[in-house]
């Protein structure tokens, strides 16, 4: 019997060995019908265990015998089997297939769903939809994208920053823009409003998700509505952005680099007179930097002051990746290096980045993840949003060279009005005002996944987000601040740390199935804010906080605090995986609001029903004709918002005046808002009904949704009368309504073996309502979102709009005609009234794709109907008599009534500087344009060269791209470009979109890129 034993053995592990010897490594890429490069593909040797997935390049590489078959399987694509041969190179390509429909959509807390199951809309944005737009902002890479989305860019200088907004606004003045996580981690995405003094609407900073490298970036979730993000808390009221970075595959490692070098330049300038040079009043000044005086003599020379002013652009990215590991082990690092050029000198904006993700399996059921980024972020830019910016050339006279701008003693030269209110050469500007901020930032996490039984998984993740940001300003003596030169600096250390424990557990009885996940999460918010200001430099060459006499520096910190605390649950129950129904609930506990009222309870059911399964399983029959997939989905939930940090109390601050008991004592400090001890958290209820369907064996695919939502009970900041001895107050009282339709079609127009063609289109209207506030208010102002010469600002109407602009107006009757003062002149409104709407009527983008053999094109056009633009600019002209509006000065007669007789008004009026300063520029009217836009956002084409060139290479990929930015745009907004926002993604409530505030012009580039791997 022994010895039987032994020869079997022996038997056994002669086979073996010879099977060994016949194994060989095989390798290959994978890629879909249309020539896309598949990761996370599964191979497997069909029998045995050995398993591996594919890079993110697409390639595998693993042990096979002559005979062996391996098998390729992805979600939504067909199963593909090979047989190994005498070749070591497959190449594979993989069909899609109706299983596409079970795609899996990271949802809240990072847990994977199929995306059958959800109730909800949740829309997907693939790591190639992302890059191909080349946009350093990864808020910009969404432009066009999602449905129900929209991406407002403040402007065209490197490095600015871009608003997001999900389904409008569900706040009066807090924060409308939605959470973003990566990896399970939430991160910030702030906006500063103010820096070392500057208001948001002198100088825009960056959005701080402006750090992430987009090439890091695997795929990203949009959360749109509250069903859907409920399990992230408050922090999470405006939705959810889900990001999943790019990681390692077992297998042969890979190397990746990408380059990209771009040239933009101004894609339209304001449109400037040069009828009337330099004066006032008619008259000829040569110190003056008005445009109001006589007409240019035939022979005079007329400068392209601004033209001249603005240059090419230049900028390089370079992306170095590599991945690989074994069956327990996987890794994937990068290093990010961009330096983006501005359109004028001295402007630029840089990043550096370095990510690790790293991956170990140490039991079967017990895993450890890890991944860290570094980033190095620097910008240099200027002032903006008056006569003293960076824009301030559309003030200079163009018979006079804005070039020649400084004395022989260096300092500047200026021109003034009247010998007074000087204000600054651009050129001076760039050279002797600059504003530094650089940023170093970690974004560190760690979990533990660990599964005792098949049914059980235990997670928990420690992540945390930390970042120390350096500030800077400074204003060379000479300048026009009545100063010898003043400077700021700021210092601030930011962190935000998240813990968080998941317990899920998956049975089935019968024909049911059961998740439930239950959780834990904290919380911690963390500022500091070190400020020091020096003004009158001893030394006017030494810019420096020491180079200032000590009652010339001023040094302050600031300390904000914040802590939320919750546990949540997520039960979902599904029939058959026909029938789903999913019940949510989180409670919050928030250091934001006393204790009483500060722990909340939330709630969210949806379900969605798979109607073309369900037709099968009632009828037997396998078919559902040209329908290929049907599914209805209903959600209802409801999130609170908690007030802003230290809100509850009256903050304090110290003041040197003559107008107290004791001028060095701490007072109220009246440029904050008085605290209100009573405050108690908002809530907004949300419904939304949807259909998804798939036709024509998924070659057409349809997304539709309404959704309503109502928040109330507001926490906002409002001014207060003068004699309350406050400037703001926060109180809660209020009511938003947002309803909305989001429609998504995407169709594989054609698809044969050598040539493709698809096309996606989003479509969502939304409108904004303001049902009531509190007292006896009609409206609600935005301090940050004013313009120039506070001609205009961002309000929420009672009863009207939220994204408001609130202007003056030329008095009229009830019958609109114009009332006009004695002398037939028009009369300016004293106060301010809504002049317009800023929310579009619907936007929309369709985005194109073909394929034929190695060569791609993919384009995508992106519109905006309506939504009204205040166009300061504009406004600014006509102050300076340079805008084209001015051209008529003769005499008119404005018709109308004269309100003091009820007259016809039969007498003419001088179209002279008084009129078109005094009374056509403050009528805000004037200078509300429409909004909306047809634009060419990118066109992208790529070559790929053949597998037979790049193994020649010892390649496995390798290549080629062209994309043009912005390149046409169809709009009948007289501006640089619709879309602006003045002062920045900073300004909470409404925001500052639709705020043209002389900013630097938008861009249109090309860029050229070579990508490769081995």
């Amino acid at each position: 019997m022994k010895r039987r034993f032994l020869l079997t053995f022996f038997g056994v592990a002669l086979y073996a060995s010879c099977l060994m010897a016949q194994q060989k490594a095989v390798t290959g890429k994978v890629v879909s019908s249309n020539g896309e490069v598949l990761s996370n593909v599964t191979v497997l040797v069909k029998g045995t265990d050995r398993m591996v997935q594919t890079n993110a390049d697409g390639t595998f590489s693993i042990q096979a015998a002559p005979g062996e078959t391996l098998v390729f399987r992805m979600i939504g694509s067909d199963e593909r089997n090979q047989v190994v041969g005498a070749g070591n190179v497959y190449n594979i390509t993989l069909q899609s297939s109706d299983e596409a429909i079970d795609e899996v959509v990271v949802t809240a807390m990072g847990i994977k769903q199929q995306a059958r199951s959800l109730g909800y809309s949740a829309q997907n944005v693939s790591s190639k939809e992302l890059t191909e737009s080349n946009q350093p902002n990864l808020v910009n890479t969404l432009q066009g994208k999602v449905a129900g989305v929209q991406v407002t860019n403040s402007g065209g200088s490197p490095g600015t920053s871009a608003s997001i907004y999900i389904r409008g606004g569900s706040s009066l003045s807090g924060n409308n823009q939605p959470l973003f996580v990566v990896d399970g981690i939430p991160i910030d995405n702030s906006t500063p409003i103010s820096q070392g003094g500057l208001t948001a609407g002198l100088a825009p900073a960056s959005n701080r998700a402006i750090d992430i490298n987009p090439e890091d970036i695997a795929s990203i979730s949009v959360l749109k509505g509250p069903a859907a993000s409920a399990l992230y808390g408050l922090r999470a009221a405006s939705g959810a952005v889900i990001i999943t970075t790019k990681r390692g595959n077992s297998g042969k490692g890979s190397i990746s680099y990408g380059n990209t070098f771009s040239w933009d330049k101004a894609n339209k300038l304001p449109e400037l007179q040069g009828v009337f040079k330099q004066g006032r009043n008619g008259i000829f000044e040569n110190e003056s930097y008005l445009s109001w005086g006589p007409e240019f003599a035939s022979n005079e020379v007329i400068y392209d002051n601004l033209g001249g002013f603005f240059k090419t652009g230049f900028a390089q990215n370079h992306d170095l990746s590599a991945s690989g590991g074994s069956e327990r082990s996987t890794f994937y690092v990068s290093g990010n290096l961009m330096e983006q050029g501005g359109i004028a000198k001295n402007n630029d904006f840089s990043r550096r980045s370095f990510r690790l993700n790293a991956d170990h399996k140490i039991f079967d059921n017990l895993k450890i993840g890890a991944n860290m980024t570094y980033m190095n972020t620097g910008r240099t830019y200027f002032p903006q949003g008056s006569e003293n910016g960076v824009m301030g050339a559309i003030y200079w006279p163009r018979n006079v060279q804005m070039t020649d701008f400084l004395n022989e003693d260096g300092t500047q030269k200026t021109l003034s009005e009247n010998g007074e209110n000087a204000i600054d050469n651009p050129y001076w500007t760039i050279n002797k005002k600059p504003i530094t901020n650089r940023v170093n930032r970690v974004i560190a996490m760690g979990d533990v996944n660990y599964n005792p039984y098949e049914w059980l998984t235990l997670t928990y993740r420690l992540g945390t987000d930390y970042y120390g940001e350096n500030f800077q300003s400074i204003t060379a003596p000479t300048s026009q601040t009545g100063l010898t030169g003043y400077m700021t600096e700021s210092k601030a250390n930011n962190q935000l740390t998240t813990s968080t424990f998941l317990a899920n557990a998956k049975q089935s009885v019968s024909d049911f199935n059961f998740d439930f996940t239950v959780g834990h999460n904290i919380e911690t918010i963390f500022r500091e804010t070190n400020t020091a200001t020096a003004r009158n430099f001893i030394d006017p060459d030494f810019a420096s906080i020491n180079n200032a006499l000590a009652e010339d520096r001023t040094v302050s910190t600031s300390i904000s605090r914040r802590r939320i605390v919750g546990v949540f649950g997520d039960f979902t129950a599904d029939w058959k995986n026909i029938i789903y129904l999913n019940l949510k609930g989180r409670n919050d506990w928030t250091s934001t609001l006393r204790a009483g009222q500060n722990s909340f309870f939330y709630p969210a059911v949806s379900t969605s029903i798979i109607l073309t399964d369900l037709m099968k399983e009632l009828s037997g029959n396998s078919s559902t004709g040209f329908l290929s997939y049907a599914k209805l989905r209903a959600a209802w939930a409801q999130v609170g918002k908690d007030a802003p940090a230290h809100k509850l109390a009256t903050t304090l601050g110290t003041y040197i005046n003559d107008f107290t008991i004791n001028p060095r004592g701490f007072i109220s400090n009246m440029n904050d808002t008085y605290g209100n001890p009573n405050l108690v958290p908002e809530f907004t209820n949300s419904l939304e009904f949807g259909a998804d369907l798939k036709m024509f064996n998924n070659r057409i695919g349809l997304d539709v949704t309404w959704y309503k939502t109502n928040s109330d009970n507001q926490i906002l900041s409002t001014r207060t009368p003068p004699s309350s001895g406050s400037f703001l107050a926060v109180l809660n009282g209020g009511e938003i309504e947002n309803v909305g339709w989001e429609g998504i079609l995407n169709v594989q127009a054609v698809k044969k073996h050598d040539f493709s063609w698809s096309f996606d289109v989003n479509f969502s209207k939304n409108k904004a309502t303001v049902l009531n506030l509190p007292g006896f208010l009609d409206r609600v102002e935005l301090s940050d979102a004013w313009v120039k010469g506070d001609a205009a600002q961002g309000a929420a109407f009672l009863n009207s709009t939220l994204f408001g602009i609130n202007g003056k107006t030329w008095k009229t009757n009830d019958a609109g005609q114009y009332l006009l003062d004695n002398n037939g002149m028009p009369q300016v409104v004293s106060t301010l009234s809504n002049i317009g709407d800023r929310n579009p009527d619907w936007i929309g983008g369709i985005t194109n794709n073909f394929q034929y053999k190695n060569l791609g094109l993919s384009f995508m056009w992106d519109v905006r109907q309506g939504g009204d633009v205040f166009n300061a600019t504009a406004y600014t002209l006509v102050l300076s008599g340079l805008s084209p509006l001015t051209l008529d000065r003769g005499t008119a007669v404005i018709p109308g009534i004269i309100e003091s007789t009820g007259a016809t008004n039969t007498t003419a009026i001088p179209l002279n500087q008084d009129y078109y300063t005094s009374r056509f520029a403050n009528n805000g009217y004037n200078f509300v344009e429409d909004g909306s836009w047809i634009r060419l956002r990118y066109v992208s084409l790529s070559y790929k060269a053949p597998a037979s060139f790049t193994e020649r290479l010892k390649l496995s990929n390798l290549q080629f791209t062209l994309t043009g930015r912005n390149l046409l745009l169809f709009t009948d907004y007289s501006g640089v470009d619709p879309e602006v926002s003045g002062s920045g993604a900073g300004v909470a409530g409404a925001g500052s979109f639709g705020f043209d505030n002389l900013g630097v012009p938008a861009t249109r580039g090309f860029d050229l890129g070579l990508k490769f791997s081995f």
